[in-house]
């Protein structure tokens, strides 16, 4: 299927968003200096609670390619612990629904991690398609809609084709194609759809080149450049394709400018990277991937301007 880009450039960005893991809660602010920051949610099960949110997600609210309006906006979180996937209208909540129950069956998760959203084309109007890491069932997930209906999966535990160690980060290009961080793995896998077609994979454990120590995330920048948070070695990588060539890092370990402890989130809004730098309780922003105009907002704590343990960052 070919699906309509979902990283806006630098001229789309209105909010940046976090997933404030140990806070319970999602951040929205509108500039690196924590203007206007709003958080929502408190520690639990039921309706605006969470319970270890760890990827947030914006639908845009119009795709950057066809003729067709048909984004939402809806904001997504992956609620770890609780098990489910949660979407509401806004930061507000308002719209709150859920999906998902603990176990690994039909419309059941545990402890579900990566997300993403794309749209099939040439359908018209073009077909929403939900994407889900579910952890340690060591698959991935697609379905349609909040309903759970076109529940497909692929994926047992193992290290071969068509198999996932603990997968924890998927993304979908704009050839819709799926890139899954096989965290377990310490690899990279991509396919070409739900089949496991064209199923290819880059790494091996280390911190060489084309090895990583439990990546996070992975994100694609509208010129196919992959990006992994790979969180072992304090790094980020860049690689233009599924070969490894070009491959590049940003990061050493510790707390300064151009440094990380734990990488985890990762968001491209083509040419700047926004990453989350958890352990370290801040997110970061560089202009280029070689790392000037290094800004970082963050320090431990549940106020304004403050994480704990900040998880993944959606930029839109």
């Amino acid at each position: 299927m070919a699906v309509a880009p979902s990283i806006p450039y630098p001229w789309n960005i209105v909010h940046i968003y976090v997933a404030d893991l140990s806070n319970n809660r999602i951040v929205r602010i509108n500039t690196m200096d924590g203007v206007g920051w709003h958080a929502f949610g408190s520690f639990g099960s039921g309706i605006n609670q969470f319970n270890g949110p760890w990827r947030v997600f914006v639908e845009p609210k119009k795709p950057m390619q066809g003729p067709f309006d048909f984004g939402s906006g809806f904001l997504y979180v992956t609620d770890y612990f609780n098990h489910r996937v949660v979407r509401m209208n806004d930061i507000t909540g308002a719209g709150w629904t859920t999906l998902g129950t603990q176990g690994s069956g039909v419309m059941q998760f545990n402890l579900p991690t990566g997300f993403h959203v794309a749209w099939d084309h040439p359908s018209i109007p073009p077909k929403r398609r939900i994407f889900v890491a579910d952890s340690q069932n060591h698959r991935i997930v697609r379905f349609d809609d909040m309903s759970g209906a076109g529940w497909t999966t692929l994926g047992t535990q193992g290290n071969g084709v068509k198999q996932f160690n603990e997968p924890l980060g998927i993304h979908v290009d704009q050839k819709g194609r799926i890139y899954v961080a096989d965290s377990g793995n310490n690899r990279l896998v991509r396919m070409d759809d739900m089949s496991g077609a064209g199923w290819t994979t880059v790494g091996t454990p280390g911190s060489g080149v084309k090895q990583f120590n439990y990546i996070l995330k992975v994100a694609v920048d509208p010129s196919d450049r992959i990006y992994v948070t790979d969180s072992g070695t304090n790094r980020i990588v860049r690689m233009y394709d599924m070969n490894g060539a070009g491959w590049s890092t940003f990061g050493t370990f510790g707390d300064g400018a151009n440094e990380f402890n734990g990488p985890a989130g990762i968001h491209v809004a083509f040419p700047r990277i926004y990453a989350t730098d958890f352990m370290n309780n801040r997110i970061a922003r560089i202009d280029y991937f070689n790392g000037p105009g290094w800004k970082a907002l963050g320090t431990l704590g549940s106020g304004n301007n403050q994480f704990n343990w900040p998880w993944d960052i959606f930029v839109g």
